[in-house]
């Protein structure tokens, strides 16, 4: 019967790829590559047992409508294996859509070869996710979801976010379906399942070898419970009326009307769901032990899917070890009639801390929620609850440690320029080369020469000077300039006289003052002379220089420059004044009988009283001759009278210098 059955879900594929779709080959979750006309396939399985040959109609989601159903996106089906076939996002199309997978009189549960017993699942995702490759998985629990946020995504009841005005937003419903999926895991996840499983995108079948078969095994385990039960319920109907023509499906589609309301009571806004009419207590049905029930249409047990798991693979065309989830064992609680998000056993309508988050519902902001940002951690545990990008703050300054580049300083949070010094500390936030300023200069220690010195920062020359106190910033051998003649205080041989920066000859006169700046025994020439004071003789005396015999006039002015006992020689007689007893006769130097008349002239030059022989007679005219015509008188023997020379006064030497001179 299985391998009829499977030949003609196969034919049925097979027409269905010829209208469009494809068959995957591979395996369950698969899907086509896309659409001739563009788009994006997308992925999924339909799964209570995997449904192959069933319908599947993309919708654009429309959360205030009644069903959600918008725009028709998209039709296919699922192939032989159960996969996604034909089925597309349209190119342009965005936000989230609907996903309704229908048993038709082809559909085959590939669990049981047979007739699906719950006909209609219901999914939602979204244009974004598909084009990432998520893979969708509609299945008995999606349905619950689905069902239970679009009818309370407006409510603000039951702890959902909504604000009865008749509208639903996009932040409405993005809460009711968050907290819809927490209120179906916990009241239909039989104790298997935890926060990690998503019961739209998580594969309740092994896909591939990346799967948590474990995981896999428990979420399965809670899909088929549902519909155990659902087949249980319609059989107890029928016991208690062999008329009821309730089924399966129509149980499912009143436990999903009675679960909206919060709380399996067998009624939807106080009054009793006709569906339930021949059930006497369903609070006691859906909360039965679901493990001993068998999969409907089979004689295998709930707490066997396991192996049903691990052997449908083969149907699924999925090649791959399925020991883990043969060798899984699941311990299936009872379904709960009110919602336990926190699975505390206390329910939800008495629980201090419904989410179990650590915070009292009346501190908490989303007490239905225990990770708002779903960051997975808790929100009593998570000191940034609305920021999926934090969780912690080490250092408690208010900022999450992924952000704070240094989580345990209180004092920094942010690096804006990479150095490893916060922004806080660091001097230049923005320069990773600096970080101090120790000076408070405006100028990081780094590039600063000084960074002690507010005063300066740079040192061109490198002399250890700053530019700013240097007055040479670019010779390293000057930084001071103290007479300010713009020469450096080095190289300046008076730094502290603006008018001299030389002395060539090192007399400690500068060459601008020194009258003779290379020669180092003269600075003055105060005569302008062109010789120097201290050599200078006569150095206020521009006519003089030398004083050769010391004698206090100058060689140029001294007629003998030799002799210091004489200067001059007014007569120009050879003789100086000093000397000459006639200076101002040219004729005469001396008066050797100190009468006055100069030894030349003086016919008598050793006897003062004469002077005079006039008749060159020998006698003197004054005293010795009383006729001095006469050379006869007063003595006729004398030579000239006589016809001869005048005899001699003085001795032959006498009269030979005074012929002489």
């Amino acid at each position: 019967m299985r391998a009829l059955l499977r030949g003609a879900s196969l034919a049925v594929a097979v027409a269905i790829t010829g209208c469009g779709g494809s068959d995957s080959s591979s395996g369950g979750g698969g899907g086509s590559s896309g659409p001739p006309g563009g788009g994006t396939a997308m992925k999924g399985s339909a799964v209570k047992g995997p449904l192959a040959n069933a319908a599947v109609t993309l919708y654009q989601l429309d959360v205030n409508a009644q069903d959600g159903a918008g725009p028709q996106l998209d039709t296919g089906a699922t192939d032989a294996r159960a996969a996604f076939t034909g089925v597309s996002i349209p190119e342009g199309a965005t936000g989230e859509v609907l996903v309704e997978v229908r048993a038709d009189g082809d559909t085959v549960d590939l669990t049981t070869d047979q007739a699906p017993v719950i006909t209609r699942l219901l999914s939602v995702t979204s244009v974004e996710a598909v084009a990432a490759g998520e893979t969708n998985y509609p299945t008995p629990l999606s349905t619950l979801v689905v069902n239970m946020a679009l009818a309370n995504a407006d409510s603000s009841a039951n702890g959902f976010a909504g604000d009865d005005d008749g509208t639903v937003t996009a932040d409405e419903w993005a809460a009711a379906l968050k907290l819809a999926k927490s209120k179906v895991r916990s009241q239909f996840g039989f104790g298997l399942l935890d926060d990690s499983v998503d019961l739209l995108s998580s594969p309740p079948l092994i896909t591939s070898d990346q799967d948590d078969q474990e995981q896999v095994v428990k979420l399965r385990t809670a899909v088929e419970a549902v519909a155990a039960l659902m087949a249980d319920m319609a059989e107890t109907a029928k016991t208690a009326d062999p008329n009821s023509t309730e089924t399966a499906d129509s149980m499912f589609a009143a436990l999903s009307e009675d679960l909206n309301d919060g709380q399996v009571d067998g009624q939807s806004g106080g009054e009793a769901i006709s569906t339930f009419s021949n059930i006497a207590d369903v609070a006691a049905e859906v909360t039965q032990d679901p493990s001993s029930l068998t999969i409907p249409g089979s004689t295998t047990t709930v707490s066997q899917v396991a192996t049903v798991v691990a052997n449908e693979t083969e149907d699924t065309g999925v090649d791959t070890d399925t020991t883990t989830a043969q060798n899984t064992t699941t311990v299936v609680e009872p379904a709960e009639v009110e919602s336990d998000i926190d699975q505390d056993g206390t329910p939800d309508s008495s629980d201090a801390d419904i989410d179990g988050d650590g915070l009292i519902n009346e501190q908490d902001a989303a007490p239905f929620d225990p990770d708002r940002d779903e960051d997975g951690v808790v929100d009593g545990e998570d000191a940034f609850p609305d920021d999926p990008a934090e969780t912690a703050d080490t250092d408690e300054d208010g900022v999450g440690d992924n952000a704070d580049v240094f989580p345990e300083d209180p004092t920094e949070t942010v690096d804006t320029d990479g150095d490893g010094v916060g922004d806080n500390g660091d001097a230049f936030p923005q320069d990773p080369a600096e970080t101090v300023d120790t000076d408070e200069d405006g100028v990081g220690d780094n590039a600063d020469a000084f960074p002690e010195d507010p005063t300066e920062t740079v040192d061109t020359d490198e002399d250890g000077v700053g530019d700013n106190a240097d007055a040479f910033p670019n010779d390293p051998s000057e930084t001071t300039d103290t007479d300010e003649d713009g020469v450096g205080d080095n190289a300046d041989d008076f730094p502290e006289d603006p008018a001299e920066t030389t002395d060539s000859d090192s007399d400690g006169v500068g060459d601008n003052g020194d009258a003779f700046p290379n020669d180092a025994g003269e600075t003055t020439d105060t005569d302008n002379d062109g010789v120097g004071d201290n050599a200078d003789a006569f150095p206020n005396d521009p006519n003089e220089t030398t004083d050769t015999d010391n004698d206090g006039v100058g060689d140029i002015a001294d007629a003998f420059p030799d002799d210091p006992n004489e200067t001059q020689d007014s007569d120009s007689d050879g003789v100086g004044d000093n000397a000459d007893d006639f200076p101002n006769d040219s004729t005469e130097t001396t008066d050797s009988d100190g009468d006055g008349v100069g030894d030349n002239a003086d016919a008598f030059p050793e006897d003062s009283t004469e002077s005079v022989d006039a008749d060159s007679d020998g006698f003197g005219a004054n005293v010795a001759d009383p006729d001095d015509a006469d050379p006869c008188v007063p003595d006729t023997n004398a030579a000239a009278c006589n016809g001869g020379s005048p005899a001699a006064v003085w001795d032959q030497f006498n009269w030979d210098q005074a012929n002489w001179q």
